[in-house]
């Protein structure tokens, strides 16, 4: 009894398990079945098409007749035409330097002085010795003054036509005809006779009695006192300096760079098979890897007359405004050449066009916000835009809206929403 008590026990035990889970399982899967379904019902395939369409944002541009240009990119290396790395003329100490590195100077600005205490001194030794022989010059003169004697008929024949040769062998030497060997023994030739007329009496006493080394030495020595000031040769930048104040510098020692960055140039290479494009005087657009947001504007100033062998290249030289010292030497830019215009035509931003088969724009009706596809022919394209030559189903106007971002995914008479609408540039 005891036996067959504890068998209906588990059967018991066993039913209530299996309803147990029949309960869980079974109905937990019939309610999120239940669910799914009323999750379906709820997005009615119509209705969220519908709704999806209406909620494409998209941006128009109004389309515009202009010019279009043809563009040839060529990298290019700014430079300047003035630049100097200035040298000591002169021995001497740094004195002072007036500028730091950066500093903008006008042309003639002194820019280092050097201590001229010794080069004074020694332009008053050389006003010295001048002084001593001009004044033996004229203790010479005085002694040994006497009556030019005058010249006979025949001796100013001969030194005229010594004169003559003279200036026709200086004419001669100039064009390339003769050498200089024959010009030296022309010239001799017709100082000797001025010599012997008496013509140049006064220079030779001059150099008998040292006047004239004298006053050779004293120019010098002017000259070095001069050269202690050093000053800028045209209007720029300083771009470096390579001494201190108290230095002693040697004749040829570098002492500073300056660029004027007015007179800063951009050089460019282009193909061998693109020199049909260039022009001296053609306009360019410029973009400077420095400035990736701006256009800097330019013209070819000059193209060289060679082709590199190597390379297959030709180097352009292309004038470009610097007013605001912006661009600096060494920079890498990109120059486009507009070596052709397209004027007063319908054009669009590239991106506007998509192929589905065949090119086509999206125009959009302002009135209804509704999207129609329009195929189009199109023509010469640049970086940015392209020409439409006509569309061909409804036709294309200026004035027209046409989508430029979100059409990707549009259809034909697709509702959207306009984000914005912006003009042609």
């Amino acid at each position: 009894m005891s036996k067959i008590i504890k068998i209906i026990a588990f059967v018991i035990m066993m039913a209530v398990l299996v309803w147990g889970g029949y309960k869980i399982f079974f109905q937990k899967e019939k309610k999120e079945e239940t669910e799914v379904i009323k999750a379906e019902e709820k997005n009615d395939p119509k209705e969220t098409e519908t709704k999806k369409e209406a909620s494409l944002p998209v941006t128009l541009l109004r389309i515009k007749r202009g010019d279009l240009p043809l563009r040839l990119p060529i990298s290019a290396t700014a430079d300047v035409w003035e630049k100097a790395t200035i040298k000591a003329e002169v021995d001497g100490t740094v004195q002072k330097i007036h500028y730091p590195i950066g500093a903008q100077v006008e042309k003639g600005r002194e820019l280092i002085k050097i201590d001229d205490s010794e080069i004074k001194l020694a332009v008053e030794r050389a006003e010295a010795a001048r002084l001593q022989g001009f004044s033996k010059y004229l203790v010479s003169e005085s002694i040994n003054a006497q009556e030019e004697e005058q010249l006979t008929a025949k001796d100013k024949k001969n030194l005229e036509n010594l004169k003559d040769k003279y200036l026709k062998a200086k004419k001669d030497f100039e064009k390339g005809k003769i050498s200089e060997a024959q010009l030296d023994k022309a010239t001799e030739a017709y100082e000797e006779a001025m010599v012997y007329a008496g013509i140049l009496r006064e220079e030779i006493r001059k150099a008998q009695e040292g006047f004239s080394d004298a006053n050779i030495a004293l120019k010098q020595a002017k000259l070095n006192l001069k050269r202690t000031s050093i000053k800028s040769p045209f209007p720029g930048t300083i771009s470096d300096i390579m001494i201190s104040t108290g230095e002693k510098l040697t004749t040829g020692q570098e002492l500073l760079k300056i660029v004027n960055l007015q007179s800063l140039y951009l050089k460019g290479f282009a193909l061998e098979s693109e020199v049909k494009h260039l022009k001296k005087g053609i306009s360019v657009r410029i973009k400077f890897d420095s400035f990736p947001d701006r256009y800097f504007h330019g013209r070819i100033e000059s193209i060289s007359p060679e082709i590199d062998p190597e390379n297959k290249t030709i180097t352009i030289f292309v004038d470009v405004d610097n007013k605001e010292n912006l661009i600096l030497p060494g920079m890498h830019a990109e120059i486009d050449v507009e070596y052709q215009v397209f004027k007063n035509v319908l054009k669009v931003p590239r991106n506007a066009i998509i192929t589905r088969q065949r090119p086509l724009i999206f125009i959009v009706n302002e009135a209804d916000r509704i999207a129609l596809w329009e195929y189009v022919e199109v023509g010469e394209k640049n970086d940015e835009n392209q020409i439409i030559i006509k569309g061909l189903n409804n036709g294309v106007k200026e004035g027209d809206l046409v989508v430029i971002e979100g059409h990707l995914t549009l259809a034909h008479q697709s509702k959207v929403k306009i984000l914005d609408i912006v003009d042609q540039e």
